[in-house]
């Protein structure tokens, strides 16, 4: 959070005295790695290779104080004691993915800020979860999202792209579904004529062409 490196520096001249305890100077030197995430995941989402390389070195950092050769991985530990602000890190890893997902509106989307070329993650929604991936060359783009659980409804897809598709092609068990293009910012979203319901082992295939 934040130090005082001043050389006389003292906890007896920084804590006061509130009913009879110290005060306050516990946290003259806490470090809360929700924040850290935050900031992390925020650096990332913007996406820029030089933004992106700080989250992930924020995250290592954190990652390194809590590693399994010095203590319990899964307890960050924040004013001596156990708060769920750690959960945050959940939050670096969607950024990460680029993910986002909205179950009323059957939209889901991703935007890998690492690897694009060859990417592969899991994914969580409100009924089911599974694997994403995606690979990328020569402007060209082809990704799966497979459902190993639950059921997914879907209407609307995002995927983050070089430059304007000229074709997309949407297949869904062997069935080609035919998709409106919309591209904006570096996105192409494909919106479905109807609602398609994923259920486990099921998956859809997305080829999109520039050329």
């Amino acid at each position: 959070m934040c130090t005082f490196p001043r050389p006389d520096w003292s906890f007896e001249k920084a804590s006061g005295v509130k009913n009879g305890k110290p005060n306050f100077a516990g946290y003259f030197f806490e470090c809360m790695s929700g924040f850290e995430y935050q900031v992390a995941s925020h650096m990332i989402y913007e996406g820029t290779p030089e933004l992106v390389e700080k989250g992930l070195a924020i995250t290592r950092a954190v990652h390194d104080r809590y590693a399994p050769a010095k203590r319990n991985p899964y307890n960050e530990i924040e004013c001596s004691d156990h708060y769920a602000r750690a959960a945050a890190s959940y939050g670096v890893f969607l950024a990460a993915c680029g993910f986002e997902y909205n179950g009323p509106a059957g939209h889901i989307g991703f935007a890998p800020k690492i690897t694009p070329e060859d990417f592969k993650a899991p994914f969580t929604t409100s009924e089911g979860w599974g694997s994403f991936s995606q690979k990328a060359a020569g402007g060209n783009l082809t990704a799966e999202i497979a459902l190993k659980w639950g059921k997914l409804r879907l209407r609307s897809i995002s995927l983050a792209t070089d430059s304007q598709p000229a074709s997309a092609t949407v297949e869904v068990n062997g069935k080609t579904i035919p998709a409106v293009i919309n591209y904006s910012n570096g996105t192409c979203t494909l919106t479905l004529p109807e609602d398609v319901i994923l259920t486990a082992g099921q998956a859809i295939h997305l080829v999109l062409k520039t050329i």
